[in-house]
C-alpha cells in the first residue's frame, strides 16, 4: 500500500462489472490495468478473449459493430457468428471448425466454431511479486485461486 495514493487501483488492478441493457445485458467484463499504460477488456462470458486494448491511451483493436454481444444470442447457422462477434484484439475460433461454415461428413460445421461463446467457470486474480496474474478457466483447476 502506497500512503501517498490512498487505493491502488487508482494505479493497477482488476474490476469487474456486468453490462447492463442491450444484447450484452448480464455480461460479466474485466477491466484490468497494469499502471503502465496498458488497459485491457476480458469478457469472461465470452471465453475469456481479449475485447478490448489500449496502450497510452491509443486503441490497438477493433470493437465490431455489433459491441458486446451476450453468448445467449450466438446463432451457429452459416455465417450467423458475425451477428455476435465482438473482433476486439483477440477472438479464440475452434474447436470443432474454423473458417468458412460448410457441411463436413454430413456435419453441418459454423463459421469458426463456438468456443468464442462459451462462458468460464472460473475467474479470479491476485498479486504476486508485483505482477497482476489472472486466471479465466473454463473449468475448474486450483491453480493459485482458491474457490469461493
Amino acid at each position: 500500500m502506497n500512503p501517498y495514493i490512498g487505493h491502488d487501483s487508482q494505479l493497477y488492478g482488476v474490476e469487474e462489472h456486468r453490462l447492463v441493457g442491450g444484447k450484452g445485458d448480464g455480461m460479466r467484463i474485466l477491466e484490468v490495468t497494469n499502471g503502465k499504460g496498458m488497459e485491457l477488456v476480458i469478457p469472461p462470458d465470452r471465453a475469456g478473449d481479449i475485447a478490448r486494448l489500449r496502450f497510452r491511451g491509443i486503441n490497438m483493436s477493433y470493437l465490431s459493430p455489433c459491441g458486446y454481444v451476450a453468448p445467449a444470442y450466438y446463432d451457429s447457422t452459416g455465417s450467423n457468428w458475425l451477428k455476435s462477434f465482438t473482433a476486439g484484439f483477440l477472438t479464440t475460433c475452434g474447436l470443432q471448425a474454423v473458417g468458412s461454415p460448410c457441411t463436413d461428413e454430413g456435419e453441418e460445421l459454423p463459421l469458426h466454431g463456438s468456443i468464442a461463446n462459451q462462458p468460464c467457470e472460473q475467474v479470479c486474480w491476485r498479486e504476486e511479486d508485483g505482477l497482476l496474474v489472472l486466471h479465466i478457466m473454463k473449468s475448474w483447476s486450483n491453480r493459485g485461486c482458491a474457490p469461493t
